[in-house]
């Protein structure tokens, strides 16, 4: 009985915390539409955004920040903290290569 309520409590837990992390979705139309990505986690990793022209930050807020350069370089867009399951449509008026989400 006890393995049983402790597996119970391990469970929980680990979706609890999977529920509060964020997570991030590009999409190649203007509207969250089109061509879904990868859903990736915002942990501050360096990810490809060519080819997409909307996003969506899932679960919790995020704070994004694009980038017209490979490897998060070049000129920096920073959108700030997005709310979670908002659709943000980018345009800087350049082409974005890559983004961070933290």
């Amino acid at each position: 009985m006890r393995f049983t309520s402790a597996l119970i409590a391990a469970v929980v837990l680990a979706l609890t915390a999977k529920a509060k992390a964020q997570d991030f979705i590009a999409w190649s139309g203007n509207a969250c539409n089109g061509a879904e990505g990868l859903e990736v986690a915002c942990d501050g990793t360096c990810f490809d955004f060519s080819g997409r022209h909307s996003f969506e930050v899932i679960n919790a807020a995020g704070a994004v920040t694009l980038f017209s350069g490979t490897g998060c370089g070049g000129e920096a867009f920073n959108f700030g903290t997005e709310t979670p399951g908002e659709c943000i449509n980018v345009n800087t008026g350049t082409n974005i290569q890559t983004f961070r989400c933290t």
